[in-house]
């Protein structure tokens, strides 16, 4: 558990220097260890502040574009989250070590509202930290805490809503109002089991080497890390100015305070770009930069779409979607034998999708098991007299609106898809194929030549 007790010896000075007043504890109760933020005397310019923490990030890490403008929002959202129905999460990946994540963690620990970093934390223990002190919880070396550990990742997927982030546990705590509960031996009073409910609601930031499990990846704003080069120097963090780390988590906490019933309030207008719950995620930053005002709000949409849209991109399946229509439109004819759509994925080389092989060659058996989530299957087709297994465009038509990226989506890919099916009937298909050109549908028995459907594709 984080909540321990105070060495009865850490004011000890084990130096026998007289400094023992400087020495810290090596653990600390943690109601004690994070005390509120006073807030600034003076009103704050939000502007002038968010440029201030944008350039002191840069100062001491390599950034990839737009992030800085994400953590300067989200750094003074640690202090407005409570106004909020959603928590910003923050996922930081790089693909080794040494590309700056413990860094850039340490860094947010000196700015964000009350932090509470861990690089291993139980499921009692994050759901505890979280009702009784609301940190900003930091959590680095996910890598090595999140595999193999469902039940962690179901409460952190859950947490950045207030409404859904709750934990039911049953514990033998004794409420202090309970005076039902009848006394036993020597007068001691019996604990009883009740039911608890705690709250895990609030901002986290996650970094980890790879990449975040794919559902909780999704809920997080992801900046992907990558090494230092020589010639992008940058200052070490025994070099933070203790006195300027202070003014600004104060100037946050007032910048906050001053604004807080219009941050609540905020219904900030959302980059098209989002799909919906990118939108709530971002919902939250886009409020603290219209309040700032001067650049922030354009800056903020700028970064939310560049970074998000980029990531939308890059994601496998999203990805593979895309690919798959692009090959439909550049080989005219709204069908595909499924030999043929493998073989012009491979052309395209490396893409994002090439993960989900898990080093296995590019396949129709593959192929198949990807598109099968989506109700896609391959059916028996006639391509120009031939016969094979392949598939219609238009069963791909509900896929591509629902899961292609919006970055990369055309028009009409954007239109509502309420009452869209993206099955092709019978009917449909026996239009589409006049001139000899009849689909062969799984069980029948004859087609017009007399062939039995599939015996070619059984030949392949």
């Amino acid at each position: 558990m984080l909540l321990e007790i105070m060495d009865q010896d850490a004011s000890v000075d084990p130096n026998g220097n007289g400094n023992a007043d400087e020495i810290p504890p090596m653990r600390s109760q943690s109601a004690l260890n994070l005390p509120p933020v006073v807030p600034w005397p003076e009103a704050v310019n939000g502007n002038a502040l968010l440029h201030e923490i944008r350039q002191l990030l840069s100062l001491f890490v390599v950034l990839p574009m737009w992030a800085a403008e994400i953590l300067t929002l989200w750094i003074v959202h640690t202090y407005a989250y409570e106004l909020r129905e959603v928590a910003a999460y923050i996922g930081i990946e790089s693909p080794k070590e040494r590309c700056g994540k413990t860094t850039l963690m340490t860094l947010l620990s000196e700015l964000v509202d009350r932090p509470e970093p861990a690089a291993n934390i139980s499921s009692p223990a994050y759901y505890r930290v979280r009702e009784e002190l609301r940190p900003t919880l930091l959590i680095d070396e996910a890598d090595n805490l999140l595999p193999g550990n469902p039940q962690l990742r179901g409460i952190l997927n859950s947490g950045y809503t207030r409404k859904m982030a709750y934990v039911l546990r049953v514990t033998n705590e004794r409420r202090e109002d309970d005076t039902s509960a009848q006394s036993g031996e020597g007068g001691r009073r019996k604990r009883t089991s009740r039911l608890a409910r705690y709250s895990c609601f609030g901002p986290k930031a996650i970094a980890q080497i790879g990449r975040l499990p794919k559902t909780l990846g999704d809920r997080c704003i992801v900046l992907r890390m990558e090494r230092r080069m020589e010639s992008e120097a940058r200052k070490r963090l025994i070099d933070l100015d203790k006195a300027v780390l202070e003014r600004l988590r104060r100037q946050c906490a007032r910048f906050v305070l001053d604004h807080r019933a219009a941050i609540a309030k905020a219904r900030p207008a959302i980059p098209p770009i989002l799909n919906d719950r990118a939108a709530d995620i971002s919902e939250p930053l886009l409020a603290v930069a219209d309040e700032a005002g001067g650049d922030w709000p354009a800056l903020a949409r700028q970064a939310l779409a560049g970074l998000i849209g980029s990531a939308e991109q890059n994601d496998p399946i999203g990805a593979l979607l895309l690919d798959i229509r692009g090959v439909f439109q550049k080989i005219a004819g709204g069908r595909l034998f499924s030999r043929t759509l493998v073989g012009a994925l491979d052309d395209l080389g490396d893409r994002p999708w090439a993960e989900l092989r898990l080093g296995l060659n590019t396949s129709e058996a593959w192929l198949a098991k990807q598109l099968q989530p989506f109700g896609i299957r391959p059916r028996n087709i006639r391509i120009s007299g031939k016969v094979s297994r392949g598939y219609f465009e238009s069963d791909f038509k509900e896929a591509f609106q629902r899961y292609v990226p919006r970055s990369a989506a055309g028009p009409a890919d954007r239109q509502q898809t309420t009452g869209v099916s993206g099955r092709s009937s019978e009917g449909e298909e026996n239009k589409l194929d006049a001139n000899d050109q009849r689909p062969e549908i799984e069980g029948q028995k004859k087609d017009e030549t007399g062939e039995t459907p599939g015996s070619e594709a059984a030949a392949a």
